[in-house]
Protein backbone atom coordinates (compact mmCIF):
# COMPACT_ATOMS: atom_id res chain seq x y z
CA UNK A 1 0.00 0.00 0.00
CA UNK A 2 1.10 3.42 -1.01
CA UNK A 3 1.87 5.99 1.97
CA UNK A 4 2.33 9.06 0.39
CA UNK A 5 3.46 12.22 1.96
CA UNK A 6 1.37 14.84 3.10
CA UNK A 7 2.20 18.74 3.58
CA UNK A 8 -0.80 21.32 4.69
CA UNK A 9 0.06 25.50 5.08
CA UNK A 10 -2.91 27.37 6.39
CA UNK A 11 -3.03 31.52 6.89
CA UNK A 12 -5.49 32.21 9.61
CA UNK A 13 -5.74 35.24 9.35
CA UNK A 14 -5.70 35.74 5.47
CA UNK A 15 -5.85 33.53 2.35
CA UNK A 16 -6.68 30.31 4.27
CA UNK A 17 -5.65 26.98 2.79
CA UNK A 18 -2.43 27.89 1.22
CA UNK A 19 -1.07 24.43 -0.06
CA UNK A 20 -2.39 20.78 0.38
CA UNK A 21 -0.47 18.32 -1.41
CA UNK A 22 0.59 15.09 -0.86
CA UNK A 23 2.98 12.76 -2.55
CA UNK A 24 4.55 9.54 -3.31
CA UNK A 25 7.81 8.26 -5.11
CA UNK A 26 7.62 5.21 -7.56
CA UNK A 27 9.67 3.81 -10.30
CA UNK A 28 12.61 6.68 -9.92
CA UNK A 29 9.49 9.42 -10.41
CA UNK A 30 7.59 11.57 -7.79
CA UNK A 31 3.57 11.72 -7.84
CA UNK A 32 0.92 13.76 -6.51
CA UNK A 33 -1.54 16.19 -6.62
CA UNK A 34 -2.14 19.69 -4.78
CA UNK A 35 -4.47 22.34 -4.53
CA UNK A 36 -4.51 25.57 -3.03
CA UNK A 37 -4.67 29.71 -3.50
CA UNK A 38 -3.41 31.50 -6.10
CA UNK A 39 -4.69 35.21 -5.45
CA UNK A 40 -8.08 34.81 -5.36
CA UNK A 41 -8.41 31.05 -6.93
CA UNK A 42 -7.80 27.86 -5.60
CA UNK A 43 -5.97 25.87 -8.51
CA UNK A 44 -5.49 22.01 -8.51
CA UNK A 45 -3.67 19.75 -10.49
CA UNK A 46 -1.97 16.03 -10.16
CA UNK A 47 1.25 16.09 -11.00
CA UNK A 48 4.71 14.21 -12.12
CA UNK A 49 7.94 14.87 -11.14
CA UNK A 50 9.83 12.19 -14.32
CA UNK A 51 13.33 11.11 -12.80
CA UNK A 52 13.31 12.68 -10.08
CA UNK A 53 16.59 11.52 -8.48
CA UNK A 54 18.04 11.52 -12.30
CA UNK A 55 21.63 13.75 -12.69
CA UNK A 56 20.26 14.50 -16.08
CA UNK A 57 17.36 16.10 -15.08
CA UNK A 58 13.83 16.22 -13.64
CA UNK A 59 10.96 16.62 -15.88
CA UNK A 60 7.57 18.22 -14.51
CA UNK A 61 4.52 17.82 -15.83
CA UNK A 62 0.67 18.97 -14.04
CA UNK A 63 -2.30 18.32 -15.16
CA UNK A 64 -4.53 21.53 -16.66
CA UNK A 65 -6.92 21.62 -13.50
CA UNK A 66 -7.59 18.70 -11.63
CA UNK A 67 -8.38 16.21 -13.89
CA UNK A 68 -6.35 13.39 -14.44
CA UNK A 69 -7.67 12.34 -17.88
CA UNK A 70 -7.02 16.15 -19.76
CA UNK A 71 -5.10 18.15 -20.59
CA UNK A 72 -1.03 17.92 -19.17
CA UNK A 73 1.75 20.72 -19.19
CA UNK A 74 5.06 19.91 -19.71
CA UNK A 75 6.46 22.69 -17.01
CA UNK A 76 10.26 24.30 -17.49
CA UNK A 77 11.96 27.47 -16.99
CA UNK A 78 10.79 28.49 -20.63
CA UNK A 79 6.91 28.03 -19.44
CA UNK A 80 4.66 25.52 -20.09
CA UNK A 81 3.88 23.71 -22.83
CA UNK A 82 0.51 21.52 -23.50
CA UNK A 83 1.82 17.94 -24.42
CA UNK A 84 -0.17 15.98 -26.84
CA UNK A 85 -2.23 12.88 -25.43
CA UNK A 86 -1.55 10.40 -23.65
CA UNK A 87 -1.12 11.23 -20.45
CA UNK A 88 2.63 11.06 -18.60
CA UNK A 89 1.50 9.06 -15.85
CA UNK A 90 1.31 5.00 -15.91
CA UNK A 91 -1.87 4.13 -16.20
CA UNK A 92 -1.21 1.81 -12.77
CA UNK A 93 -0.48 4.72 -10.88
CA UNK A 94 -3.38 7.20 -12.17
CA UNK A 95 -5.52 4.62 -10.27
CA UNK A 96 -3.47 4.57 -7.31
CA UNK A 97 -3.52 8.73 -7.50
CA UNK A 98 -7.39 9.22 -8.10
CA UNK A 99 -8.01 7.33 -5.02
CA UNK A 100 -5.20 8.84 -2.66
CA UNK A 101 -6.43 11.97 -4.26
CA UNK A 102 -9.91 10.72 -2.74
CA UNK A 103 -8.70 9.57 0.62
CA UNK A 104 -6.46 12.97 1.28
CA UNK A 105 -9.50 15.13 0.71
CA UNK A 106 -11.93 13.07 2.62
CA UNK A 107 -9.28 12.97 5.61
CA UNK A 108 -8.11 16.91 5.38
CA UNK A 109 -10.35 18.60 3.09
CA UNK A 110 -14.11 19.92 2.36
CA UNK A 111 -15.57 22.15 0.68
CA UNK A 112 -17.39 25.48 1.14
CA UNK A 113 -20.47 25.00 -0.92
CA UNK A 114 -20.86 20.82 0.27
CA UNK A 115 -24.22 21.37 2.10
CA UNK A 116 -22.86 18.40 4.62
CA UNK A 117 -20.12 20.20 5.98
CA UNK A 118 -21.83 22.90 7.50
CA UNK A 119 -21.40 22.03 10.63
CA UNK A 120 -17.77 22.01 9.62
CA UNK A 121 -17.71 25.83 8.35
CA UNK A 122 -19.53 26.63 11.45
CA UNK A 123 -17.02 25.48 13.55
CA UNK A 124 -13.96 27.13 12.11
CA UNK A 125 -16.60 30.63 12.02
CA UNK A 126 -16.40 29.86 15.98
CA UNK A 127 -12.71 29.69 15.69
CA UNK A 128 -12.40 33.18 14.31
CA UNK A 129 -10.99 31.25 11.42
CA UNK A 130 -11.52 31.47 7.33
CA UNK A 131 -14.28 29.57 5.25
CA UNK A 132 -13.36 29.99 1.85
CA UNK A 133 -14.01 27.60 -1.01
CA UNK A 134 -11.62 25.18 -0.06
CA UNK A 135 -10.68 24.44 3.99
CA UNK A 136 -8.95 22.58 6.47
CA UNK A 137 -10.93 19.98 8.20
CA UNK A 138 -11.66 21.51 12.04
CA UNK A 139 -10.54 18.10 13.36
CA UNK A 140 -6.92 18.14 11.51
CA UNK A 141 -6.80 21.58 12.71
CA UNK A 142 -5.02 19.81 15.94
CA UNK A 143 -2.21 18.41 13.35
CA UNK A 144 -0.98 21.51 12.30
CA UNK A 145 2.41 23.43 13.88
CA UNK A 146 0.81 26.95 14.79
CA UNK A 147 3.41 29.20 16.06
CA UNK A 148 3.88 30.83 12.61
CA UNK A 149 2.02 33.28 10.97
CA UNK A 150 1.10 30.48 8.30
CA UNK A 151 0.60 26.82 10.04
CA UNK A 152 2.09 24.09 8.65
CA UNK A 153 1.76 20.16 8.63
CA UNK A 154 4.19 17.82 7.04
CA UNK A 155 3.91 13.66 7.69
CA UNK A 156 6.69 12.59 9.88
CA UNK A 157 9.83 11.14 7.47
CA UNK A 158 8.16 13.31 4.27
CA UNK A 159 11.35 14.54 1.90
CA UNK A 160 11.00 18.31 1.60
CA UNK A 161 13.46 18.88 -0.95
CA UNK A 162 10.05 17.50 -2.99
CA UNK A 163 7.80 20.15 -1.62
CA UNK A 164 10.57 22.54 -2.71
CA UNK A 165 11.26 21.58 -5.90
CA UNK A 166 7.82 21.14 -6.54
CA UNK A 167 6.65 24.80 -4.83
CA UNK A 168 9.08 26.66 -7.39
CA UNK A 169 6.88 25.14 -10.56
CA UNK A 170 3.61 25.25 -9.16
CA UNK A 171 1.07 27.75 -9.92
CA UNK A 172 0.36 28.71 -6.05
CA UNK A 173 1.26 31.37 -4.00
CA UNK A 174 2.93 29.10 -1.24
CA UNK A 175 6.46 28.46 -1.78
CA UNK A 176 7.43 25.84 0.75
CA UNK A 177 10.57 24.90 2.43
Amino acid sequence: MIEPAVHIAYAPRGAGLMCAVFWFEQDGNVYGWFTGARAHELPAAFFMLENYRSREGTTTYRSVGSDIYGDWLAITAKGETKLDPPVPVPDSVIHDLERLQDVFVREWLFYEDDPAHAREADELHARELPVLAVNVRPGRMNKLTTDAPIWTYTSAGAETNILAYLSARWPLDYVGR
